[in-house]
């Protein structure tokens, strides 16, 4: 009896400490969210300006310089995306703020951080707590090297809402009944397919389903039941291209394809700038490519997982290898679209900050498999590839930022004084779109604001 009173005080102590250690753990990766959030939110509100630019003149025209059905803004195409739920929710919030800039930047820090918190909710389901290398996910989801998304050309269906979407499509697949797991995949799967460069999971979702369905260990839904589980993600893809324009948004664009290297080492150069090795020089271009060959052997990985189990390894598993996969296909969709659209403009178009938010869930999946497999060298990559993450993340481009938002606030100075587009952009250098002022009714548009007092004209309060 005594034997057993020790042996119970022990197992009590013992569960004291993990306990501890766990809040301990919790408490440490919730402090650093908190900071880097903090920095990303401090970052937007140095460099943020209340002016639209370049393309959000244009997409605009969907929710705010002419009225439309909610259907017809969830389903207004910019570019070769439509603007889905980043549209729908522009056309909430945005009218509250009279269509401030700076503060749409702010809302755009806020989907990223629900984003981030999603995250982390799924390490948890997926791998039963967290660990001190969660830090990591604020690492990747706060960087600094996504800051034209935040505050130079705002988007919320470019960037922001696909990232957070792609998370809660994850999740779906966490769920333990089929009952529940389908109807959010393909619910998730319909926004985000219309929800900007999302599209892209859209188009695996049919080829995750089969290959979800011929190697789950347990759990298979009926044939019929999967049969119309699988026509329903053909019909959202069918259903995204019923009256969709090709634009190809480069007039350099050709169907011509160019050499395998050229796309390679495009590719290669999104994934080095994302870790602070920028340029499109021979070194960045080396590294990038090494990057970019892990990535792609993380991805044979968890496929050949799915193909050949091993003995005895739970359902919860075979679902963490479907949400690998999923991360990093989606990313390397999205990367090899961009290179094979991009490419006609030279390889320095892959450095665009724009892009870095769609390479987060590569690295995330990347990570998800480091934590999977066990083992000294296994903890030696996930140190490795923690102090790549968070040296990068710590890297800020401030010419290029103090660049655009000064570029920004001299161009709405001067038009405030003027209301001259021309000579603004002879005085600046520059203007605030890309395109001639005829092109997207610049004039009209400016005039419309100054009539309602939105956008750059609401700073003037009632002056």
């Amino acid at each position: 009896m005594k034997v057993d009173s020790e042996v119970e005080t022990s197992e009590s102590n013992t569960r004291g400490q993990n306990s501890n250690s766990s809040k301990v753990t919790t408490a440490f990766v919730a402090l650093v969210f908190v900071v880097y959030a903090a920095r990303m939110f401090l970052l937007i509100s140095r460099y943020a300006v209340n002016i639209f630019f370049s393309d959000q003149w244009d997409f605009n025209e969907a929710t705010l310089f002419h009225h439309h059905s909610l259907w017809q803004i969830f389903t207004w195409q910019h570019g070769p995306h439509r603007q889905g739920v980043g549209g729908l929710f522009e056309k909430l919030v945005d009218p509250m703020f009279l269509w401030n800039s700076r503060t749409e930047s702010f809302f755009v820090g806020g989907v990223i951080v629900a984003a981030a918190i999603a995250t982390s909710y799924l390490k948890r389901r997926l791998f039963g707590g967290l660990s001190i290398t969660d830090v990591v996910i604020p690492a990747l989801f706060f960087t600094s090297a996504q800051w034209e998304t935040l505050f130079v050309t705002a988007n919320f269906a470019h960037g922001p809402f696909p990232l957070l979407l792609v998370v809660l499509y994850c999740l779906s697949w966490t769920c333990s009944k089929n009952s529940f797991r389908y109807p959010l995949i393909l619910i998730t799967d319909f926004l985000i397919t219309y929800t900007g460069f999302g599209l892209f999971l859209g188009l695996l979702t049919p080829f995750l389903l089969v290959l979800d369905y011929w190697t789950s260990p347990r759990g298979r839904p009926a044939r019929l039941h999967f049969a119309v589980i699988l026509f329903a993600s053909l019909a959202v893809i069918g259903s995204f291209f019923i009256g969709y324009r090709f634009n190809a948004d480069l007039e350099c664009f050709s169907f011509k394809t160019r050499s395998p290297a050229s796309y390679l080492n495009f590719v290669g150069l999104m994934f080095a700038n994302f870790l602070a090795v920028r340029g499109p020089h021979a070194f960045p271009r080396i590294i990038g490519i090494l990057i970019l060959a892990a990535v792609i052997a993380a991805l044979g990985i968890a496929f050949k997982a799915l193909w050949r189990p091993t003995i005895g390894e739970q359902s919860e598993d075979h679902i963490l290898w479907i949400v690998i996969v999923t991360l990093i296909a989606y990313t390397l969709l999205f990367c090899a679209n961009t290179a094979y659209g991009r490419i006609c403009g030279g390889l320095w178009m892959a450095l665009a900050p724009r892009y870095a938010i769609y390479l987060e869930p590569a690295f995330l999946g990347v990570y998800f498999l480091l934590l999977r497999h066990q083992g000294q060298a296994q903890k030696w990559l996930i140190g490795g590839f923690l102090l790549a993450i968070i040296a990068a993340s710590l890297h800020v481009d401030r010419v290029d930022m103090a660049h655009f938002r000064d570029l920004k606030q001299q161009w709405k100075t001067c038009y405030l004084k003027t209301e001259d587009v021309q000579q603004c952009n002879q005085l600046v250098g520059s203007s605030v779109y890309v395109h001639s002022p005829e092109q997207t009714h610049l004039q009209e548009k400016l005039q419309f604001l100054k009539q309602t007092r939105q956008n750059l004209y609401a700073d003037l309060g009632g002056n």
